[in-house]
């Protein structure tokens, strides 16, 4: 993952030299692909292109990137203030201590996820909220898996990912009205898998995989989380003293 501020505007990505299997919820290399490039790009709360997608193009082009070898992501949150968390299993502490035949490779498994958090419009699923409130995504989150993944386990993977979320939003206390935030109105989320080694049907909770990106999600969410909400008392701060 790189951190890119160009003429053009703030990012970052993560790259590949050999493509991604992709699942993302965002329009521009939306739903299932094969992606070397995962942007995430900070935008304005008050971008609103007539046509996003042609407006994309025009900016991953300007980039010097392939638009049709990039996913990506808008957000209205810092990039800079991303949040990274990375776990492999078996623990790396532990294929130290066995004997090298003890990990077979295609038993491996690393999870990455990187998170942007901004909480300007926390939301909370199932709740009524006003129109003002819809803007680009303020938590947006990818996570890169070592391994193959079925259709099914890569929508799977969305969803422990995205009850991760809502756990780290209680975690940090964000409430809307009296209530545990579960996301913001506009969140995205972007599975990718390298399609290496062990091939994976089920990524919920109550398995290995899931288990990683959870922990993975939540304590990205955690970091981003906590230097949004630094960067919020520090301009609250500045704003006081005139």
């Amino acid at each position: 993952m790189k951190q890119v501020h160009s003429p053009h505007g703030r990012y970052m990505q993560v790259t590949s030299e050999n493509p991604l299997r992709t699942l993302n919820s965002s329009p521009w290399g939306g739903g299932f692909g094969h992606h070397r490039v995962l942007m995430n790009r900070q935008v304005d709360k008050t971008y609103n292109e007539t046509d996003p997608l042609v407006e994309m193009e025009a900016f991953i082009t300007r980039e010097g990137m392939d638009p049709k070898d990039t996913a990506g992501m808008l957000t209205a949150a810092w990039v800079k203030d991303v949040g990274f968390s990375e776990l492999a299993w078996p623990p790396e502490e532990e294929r130290g201590v066995q004997p090298i035949d003890a990990v077979n490779e295609d038993e491996s498994l690393r999870v990455a996820a990187w998170v942007t958090v901004g909480l300007g419009n926390k939301a909370r699923a199932g709740a009524i909220l006003p129109a003002t409130s819809l803007y680009p995504g303020t938590i947006n989150t990818i996570v890169v898996i070592e391994g193959s993944l079925t259709d099914a386990a890569m929508v799977n993977a969305v969803i422990t990912a995205t009850e991760a979320k809502a756990a780290a939003l209680q975690s940090l206390n964000i409430t809307i009205n009296g209530q545990i935030a579960t996301g913001t109105s506009t969140d995205a989320v972007l599975i990718a898998a390298t399609g290496r080694g062990t091939t994976y049907r089920y990524a919920g909770t109550a398995t290995t995989l899931g288990y990683l990106i959870g922990r993975t999600v939540h304590e990205a969410i955690l970091a981003s989380g906590q230097l949004y909400e630094l960067e919020m008392s520090r301009r609250a701060a500045a704003h006081s003293q005139g």
